[in-house]
């Protein structure tokens, strides 16, 4: 087939023309700063030619290089740029552009550092502290759940807990108390010791907790009398609890007789052991009316007890009402003070007379001569310093 000359010629300049008009449309999509890009090096020209397009990508949307690389994790196209260094986590490829070039959030160009935070989600993890920071938890009692620098509050710190070796401890327990209680559990106090001729026995056997009568709180402690079944049969019902040879002991008593009769029965005492037979014992004691008996020792309140003329004048505490006692024990000085509703009735100087090595509290019931009886008692406290009786 022939062809004109001149339809070739025109062929021909058109087949020229063409790559001419591809180099101006590259110019001017050259020109364009990366499309929404905001930053970076990869704004008005990018160092691999393609422009920045896109989100984050290196190569724009049309550029040379193929597709562009501004995904949300950008990891680029193939634009002579490279693979695009933007997105949320991308350590980049070579090609400048992206949100992540210079000036912008991490790096410039090259490959970015940031990812969607420095260092993970938070700079050092978690707060310093977490739950149980510095200090840890509070010391004793319902405190100290969580503490600490970082932690959740710091704690509620708790000091001491229940005080005494009594654990329901009355009101007014002082600090440091050897003993308190106010009977209230299911059981006796572990501090205490019952025992029956020197032996540990079950002490429901002669004593029990009783909710019809008591000072305060749910209930007492009473000292059955001996005629109840299932007693002992023992005249001594005392319990024991460890003091020192200096205390005070406070303790709330009622009795179903006077208590200060003439025959000689013991309630309460110090004593150098829990024995049973323990050869010292400094009684709170009745031995015509209330007084201190230490080996038939006897001292009453001033004008009581066995008058110089050989009569008899019983200091008595009235029966079937609460009596507040307090007694301050002191073998080391032999001061033995006695306080009846905190008014002062007995101060025993020198007494006793021989050695008073102090190391026992016990209360109860001594029989020695008098008529059987019930006890009651409540509100204990034993303790280096004293715990006063409501002054009536």
């Amino acid at each position: 087939m022939n062809i004109p000359f001149s339809v070739r010629r025109r062929d021909l300049r058109a087949s020229l023309a063409t790559p001419a008009l591809l180099a101006a449309a590259l110019m001017l999509g050259g020109a364009c700063s990366g499309g929404s890009s905001s930053n970076g090096s990869g704004g008005a020209q990018g160092s691999g030619g393609s422009g920045s397009g896109g989100k984050t990508g290196s190569g724009g949307s049309t550029g040379s290089g193929g597709s562009a690389s501004g995904g949300q994790v950008g990891t680029g196209g193939s634009g002579s740029g490279g693979s695009a260094s933007g997105g949320h986590v991308g350590s980049g490829g070579s090609g400048s552009g992206g949100s992540v070039g210079s000036g912008g959030s991490v790096g410039s160009g090259g490959s970015a550092t940031g990812g969607s935070a420095s260092g993970g989600s938070a700079s050092g993890g978690a707060s310093s502290g977490g739950s149980v920071g510095s200090g840890g938890s509070a010391s004793g009692g319902a405190g100290g759940a969580a503490s600490g620098s970082g932690g959740a509050a710091g704690g509620a710190s708790a000091t001491g807990g229940t005080t005494g070796g009594g654990g329901n401890s009355p009101a007014g327990c002082p600090a440091g108390a050897f003993f308190c209680s106010g009977f209230e559990d299911a059981t006796l106090p572990s501090a205490l010791v019952y025992k029956v001729n020197a032996a540990p026995g079950d002490w429901s056997r002669d004593f029990a907790l009783d909710t019809t009568v008591k000072h305060g709180g749910k209930q007492s402690l009473r000292v059955k009398a001996a005629s109840e079944s299932g007693t002992s049969g023992s005249s001594y019902k005392m319990l024991a609890v460890p003091a020192a040879a200096t205390f005070w002991a406070r303790f709330y008593m009622q009795s179903d007789l006077d208590i200060g009769g003439v025959d000689h029965n013991a309630f309460a005492a110090a004593s150098g052991s829990d024995d049973p037979n323990d050869g010292l014992s400094c009684e709170f004691a009745e031995d015509v009316g209330i007084a201190f008996n230490t080996k038939d020792d006897v001292r009453w309140p001033t004008g009581y007890g066995r008058t110089m003329s050989g009569g008899t004048m019983p200091y008595s505490l009235p029966k079937n009402a609460w009596h507040c006692i307090e007694i301050s024990y002191d073998g080391t000085g032999k001061v033995q003070q006695l306080f009846v509703e905190g008014t002062q009735l007995i101060n025993a100087t020198s007494y006793p007379t021989g050695t008073a090595a102090f190391k026992e509290f016990k209360f109860g019931f001594m029989q020695f001569h008098g008529p059987e009886r019930k006890i009651w008692y409540d509100d204990i406290v034993v303790s280096p310093t004293r715990s006063p009786c409501p002054v009536n």
